[in-house]
């Protein structure tokens, strides 16, 4: 099955979205040309603040230039996410009253408000 960015380099979604998806991939050209994406010895490719490209980018990189790895790329951002996830844990912090007054304005009083990327609970 074509991702929805093939289907509209193919054309099949229409002229207007073929158009967009060319000037997409030229962009790109553009950005590994003036290091704004870079790509490491190992295939890794990552934006202009080091950040691990996401698929959607990385489908178009790998258009343009046979240098990325799919799997390393992935597999670093699968490590990147899980450190970030990791710091947030770590600095996560209860809400204070004001937070819990706002949190009360917008769910209503005793609901259960959840920070999934914390895993804790907070009840109202």
């Amino acid at each position: 099955m074509a991702t929805r960015f093939q289907q509209e380099l193919s054309g099949k979604l229409g002229a207007f979205w073929q158009k967009h998806a060319e000037e997409q991939l030229a962009q790109v050209k553009a950005d590994l040309d003036s290091g704004e994406i870079t790509i490491d010895e190992a295939g890794v490719a990552r934006n202009c603040i080091g950040r691990v490209l996401m698929d959607d980018l990385l489908e178009m990189v790998e258009m343009v230039t046979d240098k990325a790895n799919r799997a390393a790329t992935q597999a670093a951002r699968e490590i990147e996410v899980e450190e970030a996830l990791a710091e947030y844990r770590a600095a996560w912090r209860p809400p204070s009253g004001e937070q819990l007054a706002e949190m009360r304005a917008v769910f209503g009083e005793g609901a259960t408000v959840v920070d999934v990327l914390a895993g804790e609970t907070i009840q109202l």
